[in-house]
């Protein structure tokens, strides 16, 4: 069995390419071993947790670190909270299939890059660029705040948004340095496995002389 979709390279030309089950079962086992070795276990646990139909991973991702949440989709009012978790699951086909992340509907990050239904905004996912480990940074820095990794022009959330620039300007956000976030031996990170081609690689760009 394989899994296809649309590719389009650097120099806008775009192909379907393809990846087999067990490239993509292994490409997903390789960046799940990369996040759970990349962090540091005082501040952040990834646990797995039962799949459902058409899941091929679920992810709990904690963070223990002062956070914000809100509980309601009217809610504007952020509380406070020493931990937060985002659920993401990956499906079959990933890394050409993108992931979704989200929060508890009663309990989600106060974020301008949260949802008021408590989906995580995710970025435009770009196969073979796009992973669980990006997704998995994007989520754990938000989690304490992080300005570095807050998307202001593309808001998911903006009843939230005036708040968390006077938490960046006075100091207060991040709530933690994100470099606790990371396992100490993991400063310089090695480079990542990478993923096996695709059964229908894309092609090289035409030269025009």
């Amino acid at each position: 069995m394989s899994y296809t979709t649309n590719y389009t390279d650097e120099y806008g030309h775009t192909r379907e390419v393809s990846i087999t089950e067990e490239d993509s079962a292994e490409a997903l086992k390789n960046d799940y071993q990369e996040i759970v070795r990349k962090y540091n276990p005082k501040y952040v646990t990834i646990q797995r947790v039962q799949t459902k139909a058409g899941e091929a991973m679920h992810l709990k991702v904690t963070v223990k670190a002062p956070s914000h949440y809100l509980t309601t989709n009217e809610d504007s009012s952020p509380k406070t909270c020493e931990s937060m978790t985002a659920d993401i699951i990956c499906y079959p086909g990933y890394p050409l299939k993108s992931v979704s992340a989200s929060y508890a509907s009663d309990h989600y990050l106060a974020s301008p890059n949260v949802f008021r239904s408590g989906n995580a905004c995710i970025d435009t996912w770009i196969p073979f660029t796009s992973s669980l480990t990006t997704v998995a940074d994007k989520l754990v820095r938000d989690m304490i705040h992080d300005p570095g990794v807050t998307r202001y022009e593309s808001m998911a959330n903006s009843s939230v948004a005036q708040w968390h620039k006077d938490g960046v300007a006075a100091g207060r956000f991040p709530t933690i340095h994100p470099k606790l976030l990371y396992a100490p031996e993991m400063t310089a990170l090695p480079p990542r496995r990478a993923v096996s081609k695709p059964v229908s690689a894309p092609p090289l760009p035409s030269r025009r002389h």
